[in-house]
C-alpha cells in the first residue's frame, strides 16, 4: 500500500513539474513605465545650464508575443521585450548665465557651443540571453525651434525654479529631421557572483543625429540580479515578482565620434550654423545607485565626461528615474 501511495505521489508530481516551471517563467510583469529627468544642475559643485542642460522623457516598456517581426530574431534568446519611448532634450553652451545679463546678443559665434533643441520618440527592443543582451533602437524626431526646448526651459526658470531666462535660444540650430540606428550590446563576466560583478560591452549609433561607436566595460557592488534582469542595465521588466535590488553600479567607455548633430549641425548642409571643431574621442563615466522592489525601481546616475568639444573641457549631469511595473 505504502508503495502504490508513494508511486502515485511520484506520478504527481512529474505533473505538476511544467506547470511549476510555467508558473515561474511568469513571476515578471507584463508592463514598466519609466519617468526619467536628466538635468545638470544634479551635478553639485559644478556649473549647470551647460553643454547637456537638461532632457525629460517618458519610456513604456512591455512584453507581447508579435512585433513586426522581431520576435522571430535570434533563436537561442531566453526573453524578449520592447520600448516606446518619447525625450526632449535642451543643449546651451558655457557661460549662458552671463548671457543672462546681456542686454540683447548680436552674434551666435560668441558661443562655444550651439544652442540646440531635441525632440525625439523612438522604439527599441532587448533581447537577453544566458549571460548576456542586445538592445536596438531606432529613433526619429526634430533637432529645432520646432523642438521647444528652448521655451520649456524658459518657463520652467520663470514659473518654477526662478533661474534666468537665457537670450541665446533665437540662436539656436535650425530646424531638421533627424533619424538615428543605436545597438548595443552587454556580456556578464561573472554572472554566478553575488555582491561583486565585472561586464564589458559597446554601442554604435548611425544616423544625422549621432555617429559614433564606444567600447564600455564597468562592474557592480551590492544585491542584485543578473543583468538580463537588472534595473542597472534597462532590463527591470524581467526582474522576477518580490525580488529585490539594491547596488552601485560602475561604468567607463571610450566614444569615438564621427558626427554630433546638436553640436556641428546639419549632416547634410555646409551652410548650416555648426561647430566643426569637435574632438573625435572622449571619455565617458557613470556612477550610480539603484534600488528595486516589487513593482517599483528608482536610481540616480551621476554621469560625467570630458574631451566632447575640447579636450581639456568636462561636463557633468545627473539623471534621476523611476518606473512602476504591472
Amino acid at each position: 500500500m505504502n508503495s502504490k501511495i508513494t508511486f502515485t505521489l511520484f506520478l504527481i508530481s512529474l505533473l505538476a513539474i511544467p506547470s511549476v516551471l510555467c508558473q515561474t517563467q511568469e513571476e515578471t510583469f507584463n508592463s514598466e513605465l519609466k519617468v526619467i529627468t536628466d538635468n545638470d544642475i544634479f551635478a553639485v559643485f559644478r556649473d549647470s545650464d551647460r553643454y547637456y542642460s537638461y532632457g525629460m522623457g517618458i519610456e513604456y516598456s512591455f512584453k507581447t508575443s508579435k512585433l513586426l517581426g522581431l520576435q522571430k530574431l535570434f533563436k537561442n534568446k531566453k526573453e524578449v521585450f520592447y520600448s516606446l519611448g518619447a525625450k526632449i532634450e535642451g543643449y546651451t553652451p558655457s557661460l549662458v548665465r552671463v548671457f543672462a545679463t546681456t542686454p540683447e546678443i548680436e552674434d551666435r559665434d560668441d558661443f562655444d557651443r550651439p544652442f540646440a533643441g531635441l525632440l525625439y520618440v523612438s522604439l527599441g527592443t532587448t533581447y537577453a540571453f544566458e549571460r548576456s543582451f542586445l538592445k536596438s533602437e531606432i529613433l526619429t524626431g526634430i533637432i529645432g525651434p520646432s523642438s521647444q526646448a528652448g521655451e520649456i526651459q524658459t518657463w520652467f526658470h520663470e514659473n518654477i525654479t526662478g533661474d534666468p531666462v537665457y537670450d541665446g535660444w533665437q540662436f539656436q540650430l535650425e530646424d531638421q529631421f533627424i533619424i538615428n540606428f543605436k545597438s548595443s550590446f552587454t556580456y556578464d563576466l561573472h554572472p554566478k557572483y553575488k555582491w561583486f560583478s565585472t561586464y564589458i560591452g559597446g554601442n554604435v549609433h548611425l544616423g544625422n543625429l549621432y555617429i559614433r561607436a564606444a567600447p564600455k566595460a564597468g562592474f557592480r557592488i551590492g544585491k542584485f540580479e543578473s543583468i538580463t534582469k537588472s534595473s542597472g542595465f534597462e532590463n527591470s521588466l524581467l526582474l522576477p515578482k518580490k525580488h529585490s535590488e539594491f547596488f552601485f553600479k560602475f561604468n567607463a567607455e571610450t566614444r569615438f565620434i564621427t558626427y554630433n548633430a546638436t553640436i556641428q549641425g546639419n549632416l547634410f548642409d555646409e551652410k548650416a550654423y555648426g561647430i566643426d571643431d569637435l574632438n573625435n574621442i572622449s571619455w565617458h563615466l557613470s556612477s550610480g545607485l539603484y534600488y528595486s522592489i516589487n513593482r517599483l525601481s528608482i536610481n540616480f546616475i551621476y554621469l560625467w565626461s570630458t574631451g566632447v568639444l575640447n579636450s581639456t573641457e568636462n561636463h557633468g549631469y545627473g539623471t534621476f528615474n523611476v518606473a512602476y511595473r504591472f
